[in-house]
């Protein structure tokens, strides 16, 4: 009977039997290979690893979201981002609803863009695994990479706990200090990134999460946006109740990869405290996009969340994930490159008005053939995190007309994704799609992590078209009927309704001279004091050359009638100036800390501080991925006495870093004299045409009529009261 029994037993699969006796709860083991047919006593399966197929989405895929992904020679590269696991090994299109457990991505998935396929097909994908050291799990992170050192570079985020029995959760006590990571697509390597040279980066680089970044091809640059870190970003915050308690992050923090530094060099961008009487920040949950209008473009900055109520950057800020409101979309805040200066300008809507204020966007910026207009893409978002009720619009922000127009919508919902426009093809990677009710559902997706949209039909095709990647996208009819021109361009509307500031059109319009300039804002941390000064490459200083052009005799003699003329013309309007300034301070509400703004600040004639070198390209013909509140002249003033800020004024500290720094003596100036980038600093201006030189100019007064928080014409302001008591488990909530 035995022996019976034994042969019985050995026409049984065993991997089947194992399975049967011994299946796990959460987790769906694949089986152990076996080819023995002799019973023996059997042994639970090994629960899979971080780098096992069962958690890997390129086979096995259900939903992924809160990740991070970037395009880099062909490809695009996913990390990170919490997922759906499906059940019994499946994938979308065979999961049933609920048959998933809650994970987490642990390896760099990539999608190749070489050939044609559709969004329901797997074989474009592919998995590297990391190494045990490497940053698996993070979600709200960023992906940068640079084609100058063919390397992407992972930062910012925090480890995800979407479920404490994935392989790739962290306790609190094994999450790791923050470190930029980078990985070097041709050897396919991960290591840190150890050789960056830091510039008014503080004590300490922080790990932004829910940060708006982008990057910048055409300077191999990119940029990551304020943001904040929380309990699982670092374990300098251990003790911070989870997802409850924050520490925002002031600043715009960039790296430079280009072959004009001798070594990638990292710097933080200070931010304005205020702009249009409003607190500027700090911000979170937004998207940026880099705009090659003229040498060195600009970044414009959508979307997102800020706290309703002052709030202090670099101290831990108790139930801060409750009370933040959505930005209007009414504005745009733009940080130009060229000069360093921050500003703010309104939109306009067409015959869709405009949109209401939205987080977790993702945006791309697509530039006509000519570059006669550059159209901004925003998709879906959440309109209220109360109850995840969100939207799945694609709105285009055209520039430099500022105009909203809505060129796709439907039904459904979606937040946590992320885009990138390849020629023709725009691809939404990822995303929780969520109830018509709010919430996210409880299934898989329909297709693989890539949805495609065609710029040519304007709609949903899940066709990628590898040879529509290699032209540039049209402009959408619906712009070009606004702004003049078709599909490849030739726009001649080529301004908004009004300028909220009339500097910006020398900015947009390149064939323009840029006069002198005097931004009102006063920068959150003033402190730096870094002479990076470019030369022309003969080691003479800028400054100097522009001396050389204009200091003969007639160029002498013209500058001298021009001061003339000048001086009678502040003459005449000294006056009006005077009751304008006056009538602007009483209704602009300052910082508590700070006193009013002054129109009359002197130039301090020390060195420029420029963090941009040299650039060669103007613009990009091609998809590219990826602020302010100054004046220009109502009136003429001339330098007067500097503004020196009380001691206590303004303590905020530097991007990343939890120290405070007082600010001390604020001196606006024309001439570029706000330090580069970081405290204080205005930003880089890059070195070459910059009108700023090294000699005084005159500053300018006058105000121009801004939308700030609170004085909105057009739209309402999205509040959005956040709850707390999250439950282990849970997948994190936005502020």
């Amino acid at each position: 009977m035995i022996h019976v029994t034994r042969w019985l037993l050995s026409l049984l699969p065993t991997v089947g039997l194992c399975q049967a006796l011994f299946k796990p709860e959460e987790r769906q083991a694949p089986p152990p290979s076996t080819t023995s047919s002799v019973f023996v006593a059997p042994t639970a399966v090994a629960a899979p690893d971080i780098n096992s197929s069962y958690y890997d989405i390129s086979q096995h895929f259900c939903r992924i979201y809160r990740h991070a992904s970037v395009f880099a020679d062909g490809k695009i590269y996913i990390d990170g981002g919490n997922t759906y696991v499906p059940r019994n090994n499946g994938s979308f299109n065979d999961t049933p609803t609920g048959e998933f457990i809650k994970g987490m991505n642990n390896n760099l998935i990539v999608l190749d863009l070489s050939t044609n396929f559709t969004n329901q097909d797997t074989f474009p994908y592919h998995a590297i695994h990391k190494g045990p050291d490497v940053p698996s799990s993070l979600i709200e992170h960023t992906l940068w990479y640079s084609a100058a050192t063919r390397k992407i570079y992972q930062l910012g985020g925090w480890f995800s706990f979407n479920n404490v029995n994935d392989p790739g959760y962290k306790n609190e006590s094994n999450i790791p200090e923050f470190s930029i990571w980078e990985f070097d697509i041709d050897a396919q390597t991960w290591s840190v990134a150890s050789d960056f040279v830091d510039i008014d980066t503080g004590n300490k680089i922080d790990r932004p999460g829910a940060a708006a970044n982008c990057v910048a091809p055409s300077l191999n640059m990119s940029f990551i946006f304020e943001g904040y870190v929380q309990q699982r970003s670092d374990h300098d915050y251990i003790n911070f109740t989870k997802s409850v308690d924050f520490k925002f992050l002031e600043g715009m923090l960039s790296l430079d990869t280009s072959t004009r530094v001798k070594t990638p060099t990292l710097t933080n961008i200070s931010v304005p405290l205020q702009m249009g009487g409003k607190d500027f920040g700090p911000r979170m949950n937004g998207a940026m996009v880099h705009v090659p209008i003229g040498k060195y473009g600009v970044i414009v900055q959508i979307g997102g969340q800020m706290t309703m109520s002052s709030t202090q950057y670099g101290v831990r800020i108790p139930n801060a994930n409750q009370g933040n409101t959505n930005i209007p979309l009414s504005f745009v805040d733009i940080y130009d490159i060229e000069s360093g200066y921050w500003f703010r300008q309104d939109t306009f809507g067409l015959t869709d008005g405009i949109p209401s204020g939205r987080s977790d966007i993702c945006t791309v910026m697509i530039p006509a053939n000519d570059s006669s207009s550059f159209n901004i893409y925003m998709v879906a978002g959440v309109e209220t995190y109360q109850t995840y009720l969100t939207t799945e619009e694609i709105w285009v922000l055209t520039l430099p007309t500022f105009q909203w127009t809505l060129v796709h919508s439907r039904s459904d919902g979606m937040y946590g994704h992320t885009c990138h426009a390849v020629g023709e093809n725009l691809l939404m990677i990822g995303g929780m799609k969520t109830q018509s009710t709010g919430g996210d559902v409880a299934s898989c997706s329909e297709h693989m992590p890539a949805e495609i949209f065609s710029l040519v039909t304007g709609n949903y095709t899940g066709i990628f078209d590898a040879a529509g990647a290699k032209r540039l996208a049209p402009v959408p009819t619906k712009v070009f009927k606004a702004i003049g021109g078709d599909g490849s361009g030739g726009a001649y509307i080529k301004s908004p309704k009004a300028w909220s500031d009339l500097y910006l059109q020398y900015i947009f319009d390149p064939t323009l001279t840029r006069p002198p300039y005097t931004p009102l804002y006063v920068l959150a941390n003033t402190t730096n004091t870094n002479d990076t000064t470019p030369a022309d490459g003969t080691g003479t200083p800028k400054s100097v050359i522009i001396g050389a052009a204009v200091g003969g005799t007639v160029g002498g003699l013209l500058l001298a009638a021009l001061l003339v003329i000048l001086f009678l013309i502040y003459r005449k309007k000294k006056a009006a100036a005077a009751t304008e300034e006056a009538n602007r301070q009483s209704i602009a509400t300052r910082h508590s800390e700070l006193p009013a703004y002054t129109s009359e600040v002197k130039y301090d004639p020390g060195p420029q501080h420029h963090g941009v070198p040299s650039l060669s390209v103007s613009q990009v013909n091609g998809p590219a991925e990826l602020m302010s509140y100054g004046h220009y002249p109502d009136s003429i003033v001339p330098n007067s006495e500097p503004y020196s800020a009380p001691s206590d004024a303004g303590n905020s500290p530097r991007f990343g870093t939890g120290e405070l720094y007082a600010a001390s003596e604020i001196t606006s100036s024309a001439a570029g004299a706000p330090s580069v980038l970081g405290h204080g600093s205005a930003s880089p201006p890059p070195p070459e045409g910059n009108s700023r030189g090294g000699s005084p100019e005159i500053g300018y007064g006058g105000i121009s009529p801004q939308s700030g928080f609170g004085e909105l014409n057009r739209g309402e302001m999205a509040r959005d009261f956040r709850v707390s008591g999250i439950q282990e488990g849970e997948e994190e909530r936005r502020s």
